[in-house]
C-alpha cells in the first residue's frame, strides 16, 4: 500500500478539528464581507452528498480524494471510515459566520487490515493481527460481510480492514469494518497495523503491539526518533505495514510481522487558534493534564466540564475537546464526555438540491 501523506496518517485515529468550520481567525475581509482560513479535520464520515465528518459539512465538488494510497471518489467512501479533510472554509468577517466550507483534499487510510484470527462467540469482538478490535451498537458493519454480521467471519480465511480509535495497547474501537477480497494467485495481502509500541529491542530491530511482534530490519522508518538506547520508542504511536505475517508467536493471539514501513504518528500541526479533539484517553497524568492518543491536553480553572468532572477522566473514557492548540498541547476551554449512544444517531444525505435526507436503508454510499 503506497503511503503519500504521513501528517494526515498521525492525525486520522485522533478526530482532531483544527480550525474547524466554526469561529476562528480569518484573513481579507471588512465589515460585513467575507474571509476565509484554513481547516484540517479528522474524524468519521458521518453522511454524504458532500460528505459529512464529525458533523461537519464540506462541499466536495473540486475535491481530490485519495483511498488507501489511490485516487478515489465518493463512491468509494463509507459511513464510519474515519477520514482527514484539507479544507477552506469561508466565513464573514464581523459576526464569523461559517458560508462554506469547502474541502481541498481528502484522504483515507485504515487502522489495521490483516486476516481474522478470532471472533467473540457474541460478537463483542475480534482480533486481528494480535489487536482486539472491540465492535459497538455503532460500529458500522459493511455489507460485505454477510448479514452484516461479523460472526459470519472465518477465523484464518477472512481478510478483513478496519477504520478506528486505538484506545490503548492492542485495542481498537472500531468505527468501520468491511471484507477484503483478493485472488491469492495474483494478489499478496496488504497488513498494516496502528499502535503503541512496547518492548523495543534495538539489537533485534523488533517491537511489539498488542500481541504482534514486528521485525523491522528491512523497513524504511519514516521520521522516527533515534536510539540512543532500546526502549526509546516504547510508548510511541505509530503505524506500520507489512507483506508477511506468520504464526508461534507467544500467546494465543501471538503472530509477528515483517515490516517494509514504519512511521510515528503525528498531528501534522503544532499551533492552531481553534482546536477540537476527539479520543480515548491514553495517559493521565494529574486531574489537568492528560493525554488522548498522542495529543496532550491541559485544564484550568476556567476549563467547563459537560458530562463529568475533572476526577472522572480516566484512561479508556472518550472525550472532546476543545480549545487552543500551542506547540501541540490543547489549553482545553471545554471538555466533554462522548458517550456510545451519540455515535449511534441515524446518518444524514443531503441531495444534489441541497435537500438533507435521511439514510434509513439507503444504499448510497455511506449508508
Amino acid at each position: 500500500m503506497q503511503k503519500l501523506d504521513q501528517n494526515f496518517l498521525g492525525a486520522i485515529a485522533l478526530c482532531l478539528l483544527l480550525a474547524s468550520c466554526g469561529p476562528g481567525p480569518q484573513a481579507g475581509g471588512g465589515i460585513g464581507g467575507t474571509g476565509q482560513i484554513a481547516s484540517v479535520a479528522s474524524g468519521a464520515i458521518t453522511g454524504f452528498g458532500s460528505v459529512f465528518v464529525s458533523g461537519y459539512e464540506y462541499d466536495t465538488g473540486s475535491t481530490s480524494m485519495m483511498v488507501d494510497g489511490k485516487s478515489g471518489s465518493l463512491t468509494d467512501l463509507k459511513n464510519g471510515m474515519l477520514v482527514r479533510v484539507n479544507a477552506t472554509v469561508t466565513e464573514r468577517y464581523d459576526t464569523h459566520d461559517v458560508l462554506q466550507c469547502a474541502a481541498n483534499t481528502l484522504l483515507y487510510e485504515d487502522t489495521i487490515e490483516g486476516v481474522v484470527q478470532s471472533v467473540a462467540s457474541d460478537g463483542s469482538s475480534l482480533v486481528v493481527l494480535g489487536q482486539t478490535v472491540a465492535m459497538t451498537s455503532s460500529t458500522v458493519v459493511d455489507a460485505s460481510i454477510p448479514g452484516r454480521n461479523v460472526l459470519s467471519l472465518m477465523p484464518g480465511r477472512d481478510l478483513v480492514e478496519v477504520s478506528g480509535f486505538v484506545t490503548g495497547d492492542g485495542a481498537i474501537m472500531g468505527t468501520f469494518i468491511e471484507l477484503k477480497t483478493l485472488d491469492m494467485n495474483t494478489q499478496a495481502p496488504d497488513y498494516e497495523v496502528k499502535g503503541f509500541i512496547k518492548n523495543h529491542n534495538a539489537a533485534q530491530k523488533t517491537f511489539e503491539i498488542g500481541a504482534l511482534t514486528i521485525e523491522y530490519s528491512d523497513a524504511r522508518l519514516n521520521d522516527m526518533p533515534g536510539q540512543i538506547s532500546g526502549n526509546d520508542w516504547n510508548g510511541l504511536l505509530v503505524d506500520a505495514t507489512g507483506d508477511q505475517v506468520s504464526s508461534g508467536d507467544p500467546g494465543s493471539s501471538g503472530v509477528r510481522m515483517k515490516a517494509n514501513l514504519v512511521w510515528p504518528e503525528t498531528l501534522g500541526s503544532k499551533d492552531s487558534e481553534n482546536a477540537k479533539v476527539e479520543a480515548f484517553v491514553t495517559h493521565v497524568r494529574d486531574l489537568s493534564d492528560f493525554s488522548l492518543g498522542i495529543v496532550r491536553v491541559q485544564t484550568n480553572p476556567g476549563t467547563v466540564f459537560e458530562g463529568g468532572t475533572p476526577s472522572d477522566v480516566q484512561i479508556g473514557i472518550r472525550l472532546v475537546v476543545n480549545g487552543q492548540l500551542v506547540d501541540g498541547v490543547v489549553n482545553a476551554t471545554k471538555v466533554t464526555f462522548k458517550r456510545e449512544e451519540e455515535d449511534h444517531a441515524e446518518p444524514t444525505m443531503v441531495n444534489s438540491t441541497g435537500t438533507r435526507l435521511s439514510c434509513g436503508n439507503s444504499t448510497s454510499p455511506g449508508c
